[in-house]
């Protein structure tokens, strides 16, 4: 039985191109030193002694940061190309990393964390740019789990080490999140140079395809209700960031390093399950089908939040939501590197990465004004609410999706009618 499982696990990671391999070192080295992010809100409370109102706004600002960054990157990868978008965004996010710990102000730590979250958003549609270039259609889902993986890998680490470095003082947090921003950028140049490899070459059903879709993101109606309900989705998950750690230190009691420890078991879990999951699921149903499953994970999740406060609950917790994540996020990717498979890849990303921006935006400021007004519970029934709307949407989504690929108003071969009923169709849950 062992012998099996290990088996499955260890094809899931055979034919990934070698370039997404390097693109996942570079992440897994910035994401080992994510500590600022994690702390954050406590930070600003209990080290800063901002009020939680305060915070929440302060906490706004990196939504807004990461909103602009997604967008400026997006047109920045298609202009200059996704190497030295990745290269100096790196750089810079470190730089304003190692000055933030030099921040007191509430108006400038709004303009710090700003300027973060901007450097590091630019990144995102780039690096997603350079995994779409380089991996082919049939390896692309677990090509984004294994990214995902590095990334994740990187969340373990991250939230765990930044609690110890907490008890050795804050600064340490910005330090150490700082320098491996940095290092990553060393890491690229050393890993990925400027001369790579041609892109892989699509087959001919994409290159047909992509001729009909070659639209730009923001005229493509179906996949801006898509990146609608995908920030919905981030608004309810983004809870995990913001206000779930909060919700641990003021009704559990937990210190930081608990915290931290509980926060790594989600990473944990997603590094070691994700990749065998979707090599085993991946093909057997529609993208979008996968993506409202996981959407009724994080409402069991949120709803667990409700039940007495102590470990088993927490742990319950952080079991639910771990493997909605591994439904959601991967599928709703693939999703996306399909849906713009030759057109403006970047502005593309980009309108997938600003979706998660506005939940960045919307799920601080909503999480701390809620719980202000009206305490946790309320806060745990509305985003298990939201999720379950947003399963609906998806679902609507799909079926006309279904009937758009069914009813095209332009001729196609036979072979491009299968390529489009495979991205939307399937066997659905």
């Amino acid at each position: 039985m062992l012998q099996k499982l290990y088996t499955h696990w260890l094809e899931s990671y055979r034919g990934i191109p070698r370039v997404i391999w390097y693109i996942s070192i570079v992440s897994l080295v910035n994401r080992c030193g994510a500590f600022v992010i994690s702390f954050l809100a406590i930070y600003m409370t209990k080290k800063l002694g901002y009020p939680l109102e305060q915070a929440g706004y302060v906490m706004t600002c990196f939504g807004v940061g990461a909103l602009t960054g997604a967008f400026v990157g997006g047109k920045l990868t298609d202009r200059l190309g996704y190497h030295p978008v990745q290269f100096w965004s790196l750089m810079l996010n470190g730089i304003v990393l190692l000055l933030m710990m030099l921040v007191r102000d509430i108006w400038i730590m709004g303009l710090a964390v700003f300027a973060m979250s901007f450097s590091s958003e630019v990144f995102r549609p780039a690096n997603s740019v350079a995994m779409a270039q380089h991996c082919e259609p049939h390896t692309r889902t677990r090509s984004i789990s294994l990214y995902r993986m590095a990334v994740n890998l990187g969340w373990t680490l991250a939230p765990a080490l930044g609690g110890m470095l907490v008890a050795f003082g804050w600064d340490w947090l910005f330090w150490v999140d700082g320098l491996t921003c940095i290092a990553a950028a060393l890491t690229l140049l050393w890993l990925l140079p400027r001369k790579q490899q041609q892109p892989l070459a699509p087959n001919a059903a994409e290159t047909e395809l992509s001729k009909i879709v070659s639209v730009s993101p923001y005229r493509d109606r179906n996949f801006l209700v898509f990146a609608g309900l995908t920030m919905l989705g981030a608004v309810v998950f983004m809870q995990i960031m913001w206000t779930i750690p909060l919700f641990w230190e003021k009704t559990y009691g937990w210190s930081e390093g608990q915290i931290g420890r509980m926060l790594a078991l989600n990473g944990l879990l997603v590094f070691f399950v994700e990749m065998p999951l979707v090599h085993r699921l991946e093909g057997r149903s529609s993208a979008l089908g996968y993506v409202r499953f996981g959407l009724i994970l994080y409402a069991i999740s949120f709803a667990l939040c409700l039940l007495p406060a102590g470990l088993v609950a927490a742990l319950l917790f952080t079991l639910v939501i771990s493997f909605g994540e591994m439904f959601v996020m991967p599928f709703s990717s693939n999703f996306v590197f399909g849906r713009s498979e030759g057109s403006k890849q970047g502005q593309y990303m980009a309108l997938y990465t600003m979706a998660y921006s506005v939940a960045n935006i919307i799920a601080p400021l909503m999480g701390t004004q809620v719980i202000a007004a009206w305490g946790y519970p309320v806060l745990w029934y509305l985003v298990t609410g939201l999720a379950l709307i947003t399963c609906v949407g998806f679902w609507l989504m799909g079926e006309k999706l279904k009937v758009t690929s069914l009813n095209l108003s332009v001729p196609v071969s036979p072979k491009v009618q299968e390529h489009l009923e495979a991205k939307v169709g399937g066997n659905d849950f």
